[in-house]
């Protein structure tokens, strides 16, 4: 064969594992929601994080609004003992009520009456005590007993000693002066609390925002085609899966435009390699033709001239043709095959055209090696007529005639099962050096029906082996 096809050995290609189809999931609706649910509020999910951020920030809004407000009641009740700010404003109401009982002659135990002066004034909180024993109180309905209830200890409250008719007793009044202070109180240490929990919240959040606007700086340079940025992975959540994504997006598009170099370079390796094959038989073309030419002008022509100036032509529509098949071939991203049959029955009409086509070109065979098993195969007949062709061009041209071609079966490679065709190189080798567009054919042609091809060289021997991936029937 072609001593100057490519002599490295064919990759194979790479195949992606294909997950067989699961059975259908036993699981219930219910289940499958639940599960949904424990994803989204995992703790390392962004739910599950905003979430565990804004219970931080109830608890410490929380904790800071019964701190200010008990600790702020606490100081104002500090404040109204000392400052007696409430003493002034509730001595007129005493000396108002203590003329009232006098006109009344009111004991202490006269409940209906001081409960309608009460409410007369609106009055919130109204007790009547002696020597620590409640007598009246205007929040209790019905009279009470002395010892009945105690009186409640606040600290800061003012009692008022008031002459009954049945001796003197403590009073205590209390209109809600206080409680506009207590509101504030409550308000300011509510509005401290919320913005507390909001500031916990927000800087919690500030890290994915941080986060956020890394990813858009690398991918604004990735967009502007710096495919060597890699993209920061932090974290576990989804924004960590969004990141691993783009850069597992960007692994694809560096390794895809590094493929498309490749691929550049191996065509416009092809096409210098086949415009110097061309030029070589056209340049013998265009001397043979002046010759015929001058040898016509003096009556005779030379049959010679006229067999290679034929040969010449051939060489180029060879090219041609092998150029033409290439990027047809190329075109394709995948052959259409046939259903799968049995080995004997896809490739022995094959082998027998090949080992005809070079018995009748002068060479021997040897196909003790064709042991055919029970296997399947699937091919494409188009694409396989063409690499029979390119086999039997090339061992015609760079083959020893004078040993036998060997055609083989193997089956050492799980899975699948190999044709072998392996000649002799003839010596001294008549080849110069090609651009390898037959075995780059025959290669192409292998992996668009899901194989490959692989070639051995040395000095005397040439070998390529054509792997046929085994279809659904064949051994396992």
């Amino acid at each position: 064969m072609n001593t100057g096809e490519m002599a490295e050995r064919a990759e194979p290609e790479k195949k992606e594992e294909i997950a067989e189809t699961s059975q259908p999931s036993e699981k219930t609706e219910k289940t499958e929601k639940t599960e949904k649910t424990e994803a989204r509020f995992r703790k390392d999910s962004l739910t599950g994080k905003m979430v565990q951020r804004l219970l931080t920030g109830i608890a410490v809004g929380a904790f800071l609004i019964l701190t200010l407000y008990f600790g702020g009641k606490s100081l104002l009740e500090q404040y109204f003992i000392t400052s007696g700010i409430f003493y002034t404003a509730e001595e007129a109401r005493m000396e108002e009520f203590q003329e009232y009982v006098r006109l009344n002659g009111l004991a202490s135990t006269d409940t209906e009456a001081f409960r309608t002066w009460a409410q007369e004034r609106n009055i919130d909180e109204f007790t009547i005590s002696r020597e620590d024993l409640l007598l009246f109180d205007v929040s209790y309905e019905g009279e009470l007993y002395p010892g009945a209830k105690e009186l409640s200890e606040l600290s800061w409250r003012y009692f008022y000693n008031i002459t009954f008719a049945d001796g003197d007793a403590q009073v205590y009044i209390y209109e809600g002066a206080a409680s506009m202070y207590y509101n504030a109180l409550l308000a300011l240490s509510a509005l401290l609390g919320f913005a507390a929990c909001m500031g916990v919240f927000i800087s919690g959040m500030q890290e994915d925002v941080r986060y956020i606007q890394v990813l858009e700086r690398e991918v604004s340079q990735i967009q502007a085609g710096d495919l060597t940025q890699k993209v920061t992975i932090q974290g576990s959540d989804e924004l960590a899966s969004l990141a691993s994504g783009l850069d597992r997006m960007r692994n694809t598009l560096a390794d895809k435009e590094q493929t498309e170099k490749e691929l550049r370079k191996a065509q416009e390796k092809l096409v210098l390699g086949m415009a110097h094959d061309t030029r070589t038989p056209l340049t013998g073309l265009m001397t043979c033709m002046e010759i015929i030419k001058r040898q016509e002008q003096e009556g005779h022509v030379s049959r010679e001239y006229i067999d290679r100036a034929f040969d010449a032509i051939l060489q180029i529509k060879t090219l041609s043709d092998q150029t033409f098949e290439y990027f047809l071939v190329d075109s394709h991203k995948q052959a259409e095959l046939e259903a799968p049959d049995e080995l004997i029955v896809v490739f022995d009409d094959y082998l027998s055209e090949l080992c005809a086509l070079l018995v009748s070109c002068g060479f021997g065979v040897n196909a003790d090696d064709l042991n055919w098993e029970p296997l399947f195969v699937q091919i494409s007949l188009d694409y396989m007529g063409r690499i029979v062709n390119n086999i039997v061009s090339n061992i015609d041209k760079y083959a020893d005639r004078g040993q036998a071609v060997r055609l083989a079966l193997e089956y050492n490679e799980p899975g699948y099962v190999g044709i072998t065709v392996e000649n002799a190189i003839a010596q001294p080798n008549r080849h110069v050096e090609g651009s390898g567009i037959g075995v780059t054919n025959v290669s192409m042609m292998m992996r668009q029906m899901g194989g490959r091809a692989e070639v051995w060289m040395t000095e005397t021997n040439y070998r390529i082996t054509l792997w046929f991936p085994v279809a659904d029937g064949g051994a396992e």
